[in-house]
């Protein structure tokens, strides 16, 4: 199947490399310490100073509390969610900046979240921290209108769109993994989600495949996940400057392809669960360069902070400080990157 290549991934490491011998005696002290790779620690570092970046290591030390997102295609009253789960032991508090939303402060040791007859009624969906509610929030589809999620599993953000679009319009619910697949439509069918279409393509494939363009995107991209290791410890020696560049390279093409489903001023969204500049602004700045056609929206995210202009030996695009970053030691979040594209006409 033809796809979108607009980017060779030696071009990238050249870009991005950074030389691990050069990281100095304190950072290698600090990386060891925590269990990092030190590439990894110079690069917070450099994003946000010393001290900063040992807030962002103990950060990392922490798991937030997990939400639930109360679906209101399902029950027209959060409240009842909210009583029906703190009689089975939960303790609940509202989300201040999304009213159909809770933060988990205290669970009963059963049933677990996953467990409850309330979720398999479909009535709520479970994030493991806030974080992945913003790209949906940030894309505000409207009613009626025709949205593609990219790379869509296991459904988090699809159904948020769904929730959001009143079950109204077309959703195009995509994902390249056929293993996943499976859960993408289980929470398609369990949250009651009557718009969505389900299609198995790689992304960049999708502009060629199909002559239809939307009205709202969203690439939620795959990613190294470098801003959940407190999920995933793992994660602090998984990833090297080569498998950063392979992925912001495959990031830089959905990206490209994404804005190519995009009609005439159409929006897209492209997020990613990481504070790897490399695959956030790195990769903006790319695709901005290759196109004329496209736009950095200024927004207003209920939480989150500008993104970086400069890192590294690297320059970004100034439009790139519009994005929006999620600091785990700043917003109690994971590490999560959004940043909002407006396709402003044909190339």
């Amino acid at each position: 199947m033809p796809r979108i290549v607009v980017v060779d991934y030696r071009d990238v490491l050249r870009d991005i490399r950074i030389d691990e011998a050069s990281v100095p005696v304190g950072v290698a002290r600090i990386a060891r310490r925590y269990g990092y790779r030190p590439y990894m620690v110079m690069r917070y570092v450099e994003m946000l100073g010393f001290d900063g970046a040992v807030e962002l290591l103990e950060a990392f030390e922490r798991k937030p509390p997990p939400v639930v997102r109360c679906n209101t295609l399902r029950i027209s009253s959060c409240d009842e969610l909210r009583r029906g789960l703190e009689e089975l032991g939960f303790s609940l508090e509202p989300l201040d900046w999304c009213p159909y939303c809770y933060r988990v402060v205290r669970a009963p040791q059963s049933p677990s979240l996953g467990a409850t007859h309330q979720y398999f009624k479909g009535l709520y969906y479970v994030y493991r921290d806030a974080a992945p509610l913003l790209p949906p929030i940030l894309l505000l589809p409207k009613r009626g209108e025709a949205v593609a999620d990219v790379a869509a599993a296991p459904g988090g953000k699809a159904t948020h769109l769904a929730q959001i679009m009143g079950n109204e319009g077309l959703l195009l619910a995509n994902d390249k993994a056929m293993k996943r697949l499976g859960a993408l439509i289980d929470n398609i069918v369990r949250m009651g989600v009557r718009i969505a279409v389900v299609t198995n393509f790689d992304a960049r494939e999708l502009p060629l495949v199909t002559k239809r363009r939307f009205s709202r995107v969203l690439l939620d991209a795959p990613c190294s996940a470098e801003g959940g290791i407190m999920f995933d410890p793992g994660r602090k020696t998984r990833t090297g400057i080569e498998d950063l560049a392979r992925l912001a390279a495959r990031e830089i093409e959905m990206l490209y392809a994404s804005i190519e489903l995009a009609e005439s001023e159409g929006v897209v969204v492209y997020s990613t669960c990481s504070i790897a500049p490399e695959e956030n602004e790195y990769v903006v700045t790319k695709v901005l360069s290759m196109r004329s056609d496209v736009v950095v929206e200024e927004v207003k995210p209920p939480i989150g902070a500008p993104g970086i202009t400069k890192f590294h030996r690297l320059r970004f695009s100034e439009e790139v400080g519009k994005c929006v970053r999620t600091w785990p030691h700043v917003h109690g979040t994971e590490g999560f990157f959004v940043c909002v594209l407006r396709r402003v006409g044909r190339r």
